[in-house]
């Protein structure tokens, strides 16, 4: 799922229902970009940058924003591998090989983002070949933890993803980076606890808390999220609390809208689940819900649409219960193993709970299915002993029910669940009560009770009143600051409406002086007003009529482009068949160079025929069209490489005629002169503004160039006396240079800004 990278936590179980399957963001590395407005101000700023590394960082930034924007739109993947290709190929040409190695991890990532795994590795595989050499330690560490989210979340698939994350750990710590040292550990607390080690992981997430706030990270609410999570697993609700409320609190100080709200509101609403506060769980997890809603997140929606249907049954609700999870599995049908399995968990049991023993029959068949598919050390393992136990127990099949109580007995042992074992205890004690073993059910139940105790004794219950009561005193403060800040702001507006009064009340009195002059002068003025929509009348018939002759003069200038271009190209191919009777090369050539000439000024008259402007050619289309021409007829693709640098410029007829008969004879000549037998080169045509209103058009080559002895202005050449005179029909100059090679350079000033000019100095006069 893409937006952010996501973690799924581990299920822990109530006694009859899961209640939970988390899906929490990852920290983003770096503050990067987070926001549209950034995006477009990025956007701006990167086509202003010249050819440095910062334009490969931000290019490399915002590549990542579009990869994880929310939703799945193809287009936002697309741009990103656009901006990665131009932050690669920018980087390769630079010689900046960090920014290549961080384009090569972005691309990766966005190949896993678009589900070709195999590429995906195979890229992480050669940046891991260049972070080496050039010992780019910190993009090594990034590489190896972009490699482990190509594993999954669970079995062998998340061992994987712990050891490269720990690699990533300690090139991290090696290279001082403290942020990706807080990422890296954060994350590893996440896998340790989905891998079913919350100890580890809560030792795992102080660590980060203590790097982030080392220096002065605010962005901490993921942290205690995850901390909140693993303390609900353990049992200990009043550390969960505190931890839940501290990620809310600091969210609101952070301003943080993401979809990280869900998951906050979603694992308070848990932790008021377990401490039997129905009111704050529903309304923790009704905000959780329309949070995942109104970013469209099919994971957060199983999530706490699950979680809503456990309390449904709980409050005894249960047909609601079952109902939103059947339109739950219909609408965001589960692709995890975790969700798979915590479906029909929950039907089993609320079906068992109803009595409705034939309906949950087949929720069981699945859930035993899954029961001997899992590992015997899985997490889900823990639910579905369960589930078993409950349906052995009313089987009445005691002696089976005793193998499964202690294998989910080691199970909850291991991972030091005391809510799971209390519970165990207590199914346990039901068992050995209907074997005839009262001593065995004594200890159980005495188990059971200590258990029991240890989570809601009465110094655990005092903290969580404190932490609530903190919190909300700390919430009603804030509210109380903000009515007073609110009764200042009415207190002034009372004021205004005072002053407005008075000033209404003078307003109506001296409107009154007036009322007898404003209806004399609207007598008169209705007056005038009726000659002059008589006069208007008139002038918009003949702005009509002029509008239809200006229409007709445009078809019909349309349409003298047109057959101009037309009558050139029956000229071409009149010149064409000619060619086919001709021996004569030198006839050939000429007619040859005729109809590229010709060509040049047919394509001037197709745009303006094809345009909305009839005035004036967009010049950087033209010169693009102009040498794929040129490159298609003689053929060079493979033997000459064009380059071209043009500014967005129009140019009139009378300009862009004569400009592109010059390109063409230029060109032309470069291509059969430049790069004799058989050559390769390369030729660069620019056509960029200068000061003072002017063009100016580069053509250069890096052929073999002019002989030695040649004069420009004694030759017989055709070509080189036309580009001449056509520069001087232009009121240019023309300038030949030897510059390995040959480079031609004309400038001339545009005619229409000329005329432009002319306009602004007579309304000046």
């Amino acid at each position: 799922m893409r937006k952010i990278r996501k973690v799924m936590f581990t299920m822990k179980v109530s006694l009859l229902f899961v209640h939970f399957i988390l899906i929490s963001p990852v920290l983003v590395s770096g503050q990067g970009i987070r926001t549209k407005t950034a995006a477009d101000a990025a956007e701006i700023q990167l086509r202003r940058l010249g050819q440095t590394e910062k334009k490969v960082d931000l290019s490399i930034d915002l590549g990542s924003y579009y990869l994880n924007l929310p939703g799945e739109i193809k287009a936002d993947l697309f741009h990103a591998m656009e901006l990665q290709q131009q932050a690669n190929h920018l980087a390769a040409k630079i010689e900046y090989p960090k920014g290549v190695a961080k384009s090569m991890i972005l691309r990766g990532n966005i190949l896993r983002e678009m589900g070709n795994r195999a590429a995906s590795r195979k890229e992480f595989e050669l940046a891991i070949v260049l972070a080496k050499a050039e010992h780019l330690n910190d993009q090594l560490a990034g590489i190896y933890g972009a490699i482990g989210d190509l594993y999954s979340n669970e079995g062998q698939g998340l061992e994987t993803k712990i050891a490269y994350n720990e690699k990533a750990l300690a090139l991290y710590r090696e290279t001082g980076n403290q942020l990706e040292v807080g990422n890296s550990l954060k994350n590893l607390g996440d896998y340790y606890n989905i891998k079913g080690q919350p100890d580890h992981a809560i030792k795992l997430m102080d660590s980060a808390l203590v790097v982030y706030k080392s220096f002065g990270y605010a962005e901490l609410q993921g942290v205690y999220n995850n901390m909140c999570i693993i303390n609900v697993g353990l049992g200990n609700y009043s550390s969960a609390l505190k931890y839940g409320l501290l990620a809310e609190k600091t969210a609101d100080q952070v301003a943080d809208t993401s979809l990280q709200r869900s998951s906050i509101a979603n694992h308070l609403g848990l932790t008021y689940y377990y401490l039997r506060n129905d009111e704050k769980t529903l309304e923790y997890w009704t905000k959780a819900r329309a949070i995942a809603a109104s970013y469209q997140d099919a994971g957060y929606m199983q999530t706490v649409i699950a979680n809503l249907a456990s309390l449904l049954v709980r409050m005894k609700r249960f047909e609601e219960g079952i109902s939103a999870l059947k339109e739950m599995e219909r609408k965001y049908p589960p692709t995890d193993i975790q969700m798979k399995v915590r479906i029909p968990y929950l039907l089993f049991n609320t079906y068992y709970d109803v009595e409705k023993y034939d309906e949950a029959a087949p929720y069981f068949n699945t859930l035993l299915h899954f029961h001997h598919d899992l590992a015997a050390n899985d997490p889900n393992q823990i639910f579905l002993y369960r589930s078993i136990i409950r349906k052995l127990i009313h089987d009445k099949n005691f002696a089976d029910a005793e193998k499964y109580l202690k294998a989910h007995e080691k199970q909850s042992l291991e991972q030091k669940n005391l809510l799971a074992l209390a519970q165990l205890h207590r199914l346990w004690f039901n068992v050995d009560s209907a074997l005839n073993k009262p001593w065995s059910a004594i200890a159980h139940y005495k188990t059971y009770k200590r258990l029991t105790d240890s989570i809601w004794n009465n110094e655990k219950n005092k903290q969580i009143s404190g932490l609530e009561i903190e919190y909300q005193t700390e919430k009603k403060d804030k509210d109380i600051a903000l009515l007073h800040q609110k009764n200042q702001l009415q207190r002034v507006r009372i004021v205004n409406d005072e002053r407005v009064r008075y000033l209404f009340t003078a307003g109506l009195f001296i409107a009154a002086l007036f009322v007898g002059l404003l209806y004399n002068r609207y007598r008169l003025k209705k007056r005038s007003n009726q000659v002059l929509e008589q006069k208007q009348r008139e002038i918009n018939a003949q702005n009509e009529l002029l509008r239809k002759i200006l229409g007709e003069k445009e078809w019909l200038l349309r349409e003298i482009h047109h057959r101009v271009k037309n009558n050139l190209q029956i000229v071409i191919s009149l010149l064409n068949t000619q060619s086919a009777y001709l021996d004569n090369e030198d006839a050939l050539v000429a007619i040859r160079n005729s109809q590229n000439r010709m060509h040049a000024m047919s394509l001037i008259h197709q745009k303006l025929y094809q345009s909305d402007n009839l005035a004036e050619i967009d010049m950087k289309w033209y010169i693009k069209e102009l040498v794929e021409y040129m490159i298609e007829c003689f053929g060079t693709e493979k033997k000459i490489r064009f380059e071209l640098v043009t500014d967005e410029l129009k140019l009139d007829v009378a300009q862009a005629v004569p400009l592109g008969l010059i390109l063409n004879e230029a060109i032309t000549n470069a291509i059969k002169y430049a790069f004799p037998d058989g050559r390769t080169g390369k030729v660069m045509i620019q056509f960029v503004a200068m000061e003072n209103k002017c063009c100016k058009l580069i053509i250069a080559d890096n052929g073999i160039g002019l002989p030695v002895d040649f004069d420009p202005e004694d030759t017989e050449s055709l070509g080189m006396s036309l580009m001449n005179g056509l520069s001087l029909q232009l009121n240019g100059s023309f300038e030949m240079k030897r510059d390995d090679g040959l480079r031609l350079e004309i400038s001339f000033t545009r005619q229409n800004e000329m005329a432009f000019e002319a306009v602004d100095s007579a309304l000046e006069k």
